[in-house]
This record gives structure tokens, sequence and C-alpha cells, in this order.
């Protein structure tokens, strides 16, 4: 039946709302009844208490549920007396790489050691160049992942909030980009070649070093590291380059800015199995991001610092690698490990080699080897131009460099 205007005139639903609409307000008259019952001793209850009373049930103690909180003093199992400094992923030495070099021993050689790769830009196919195109592409502007990017800022209008960006962040296009070319580098070396590396990524290796009167804990992690079953040749003679010095921090400590700690576990960890054949480190791939790698103060972080970084993820991954093979207690080696390092943030490439030659970090008289080779650009653009995609500026040196890295010592 259609409900009219005439219906709902009969309707008692509408006599009902207007009913509850006028009384809406109406006072409920106390009665005095509840008073007067009182006064003869009898007791008045709820009815809804005498329909559904009120049960209460035993509690129960279920402490042995609860999360105890970890009380970070004495009582701490990695609780010890002697303070540990630390050095994480993300930090930076606040003195740049003149700290690095003092904490690892470490010197830097001039160019005379050029000839330690011997075929530094090998000839390649045409079409390499194309492919190594086509990888830019992919990694840089055709990737499908889209995570919220950081926030922009102006520093002439501080206060301006402009609408976050969403796109491919800088690890992940670091990430792509190794990858692909270390996968382009294994399929035009070939299988005898091939089969003599090994590669994995995000590889947590943990460092104890004894410096002074200090002990010094290295955590940090290698984006790509490739293995080999041969071990690289060494730059130089351990013995040789007596006469440069370390550098002179004087008036600072070589631990400065160091994060001190007393909970901590001296075990060194070294991410590959000493049964595999794969156990010499060949050649770390070290990404720097300036969203995660910051400076304690606030400040933007130096090329120094960076380089100090890179220099620290090295000589770690070189000396658990040595006392991998020649045993924890080791100082003086029976051979140099030499391992090569390839730091990019993407965009810029630098390409160093690392000489280890002791693993006394007091003994200033048998230094370790650092030879940095001249920094390359792989390209000067890649990203949407009105909603094309360019790349421009492409240098073919970077990938062929990156080539004859992974090529040696084979």
């Amino acid at each position: 039946m259609k409900l009219t205007g005439v219906l709902y005139k009969q309707h008692i639903g509408r006599q009902l709302k207007k009913l509850w609409y006028v009384k809406r307000e109406r006072k409920v008259n106390d009665t005095k009844i509840e008073r007067q019952l009182s006064k003869l001793g009898i007791e008045v209850k709820d009815s809804l208490e005498m329909i559904n009373p009120k049960q209460e049930f035993p509690k129960l103690k279920l402490e042995f549920l609860k999360p105890r909180p970890i009380v970070f003093d004495e009582t701490h199992p990695n609780w010890k007396a002697k303070a540990c400094l630390v050095f994480k992923d993300n930090n930076v030495l606040q003195e740049g790489f003149h700290q690095a070099q003092i904490l690892t021993n470490t010197v830097c050689l001039s160019n005379s050691s050029s000839n330690y790769i011997q075929d530094l830009f090998p000839d390649l196919p045409e079409h390499v160049d194309n492919i190594v195109k086509r990888i830019i592409y992919t990694s840089n502007i055709f990737d499908a992942y889209q995570e919220k990017l950081p926030k922009r800022k102006d520093p002439e209008r501080p206060a301006w909030v402009f609408p976050r960006d969403y796109g491919i962040t800088n690890r992940r296009k670091m990430q792509n980009l190794s990858r692909k070319l270390l996968q382009l580098c294994e399929s035009l070396s070939g299988p005898e070649i091939a089969q003599k590396r090994c590669i994995f990524y995000n590889g947590i290796t943990k460092l104890n070093l004894d410096k002074e009167s200090d002990l010094i804990q290295f955590t940090l992690s290698s984006d790509v590291t490739v293995m080999s079953t041969n071990p690289l040749k060494p730059i130089e003679n351990s013995n040789s380059n007596m006469e440069i010095d370390l550098p002179n921090m004087q008036p600072l400590h070589h631990t400065i800015g160091l994060d001190e700690t007393n909970f901590y576990k001296t075990e060194d960890i070294y991410p590959v199995s000493p049964t595999i054949p794969w156990i010499n480190v060949h050649t770390i791939f070290v990404h720097y991001d300036p969203v995660r790698v910051r400076n304690k103060t606030e400040l933007p972080v130096t090329q120094s610092q960076i380089f100090s970084r890179t220099l620290i993820k090295t000589y770690v991954v070189a000396a658990s690698c040595a006392r991998q093979k020649f045993g924890s207690s080791v100082k003086k080696l029976p051979e140099p490990v030499t391992v090569q390092c390839i730091q990019s943030d993407g965009k810029n490439y630098h390409f160093f080699v690392f000489q280890l030659n002791s693993l006394d970090a007091n003994d200033v008289s048998v230094k370790n080897f650092w030879y940095p080779l001249s920094p390359l650009t792989l390209y000067e653009k890649a990203e949407y131009d009105n909603a094309r995609p360019v790349v421009e500026g492409y240098n073919p040196e970077v990938f062929r460099r990156i080539f004859a890295f992974y090529r040696n010592g084979s």
C-alpha cells in the first residue's frame, strides 16, 4: 500500500512520536516509597540485578604472560664494566677521512700504483652501451615501485609546505643499478669467470678492534659483496711506503664522535661460512644515501666524511676476511688481503683499492694501503622531462671500469 498523506495522518506511529516529543522533558516524581521501606528494614534492589545477577569470578594471576621490562643496569646479561665505542652503518666520523686513517692505520698511495689493474677500460661491443642505458632507464625511471619521498624544503621559504612526492627512493635506485650492472658483468665474462664469483646483498659484518686503551666495535653492512675463490694480488709490498706518515689530529682524539655503551657482545660476525669455496672478498659496493646517513650535528655530510665511511667499511670487511682465513688472534698477516671498493650515490662513482697488511692497529710500523682512482659520473640527468623519459650525459667509462674490477684477479 502506498504511503500517502491521508494514510500517514491515520498512522499510529505519528501519534506515538508526537506523544514522546511532548513528554520528553517530563520529570519522574519521587513517591518516597524506597525511604519508607528502608525505615521498615526492607532492602530495595534493582530488578535488573535480580534478573541478571552479577557474577564474580576469581582473579587469575597472569604475571608469567606479561613481558618483563628490560632493565639496562649491571644486572643486564650484556653489561660490561669496560665501555665500548660503537660505529654503525649510518654514522659518519666527525673529522672525516683523516680520522678513519688513524683508526685503521691506513695511508693513501699516489698514482704510481695505477698499473694494478692492467686493462682499466676494456674494449666492449657497441651494443653494451645501449644495454647500460636501458639499465639506467629501468632503474631510475621505469621502476613501478612507488614510496613516499622525503619532504622538500626551500631555504628561502622555510615555512612553506610542499605536497608530498611519491616515487623511487635513492636506495632502490642504487640497488637496481648495482644488481643489474653486476648481472651484465657476469653475462659478458662467461661461465669460466662467473663460477669463481659469488654475490650476496646486505651482509652484516661485525668487528672488535683494540686501539690503544679503547675497545671499538664496528657493526656495518655491505650493500653488495662479490666473493671470489682466488684472492686478489696485493697493490704494493707490505714493507714499502714506510716514509708516508699518518695524519695528525692533535689536539683532537681519534675516537671523537663515537658513541659509548656498556651493553655489548664481543664476538665477531662474518657473513660467509669458512666451508664454502668463495671465502675471499673481491669487491664491495658501498651506497651513500643522504637520507639515511647523517651528521650528529645536523650539518651536511662532507665528501671527506663520505670517504671515511667507505674506508671504515672496506677495512672491516677485509679484517673480518683475514680473521676468518688466518685466525681470530692474528696480528701480522702471512699475506696481505686486498679488497676493491666501489662507492656510489646512484650517479657518481668512486673507485678504491684497499690492501690490509696488519690487524695490529697500534703498530704504526706496518701500515695498510688505500689507493683511490679518479671519480666518474655515470649520467648527468635521468628523469621525466615534460612527461618524456630522458637520460643525458651518459659516460660509457663507468661500466667499463666496473667490468674491469669484476674481471680483475681472474
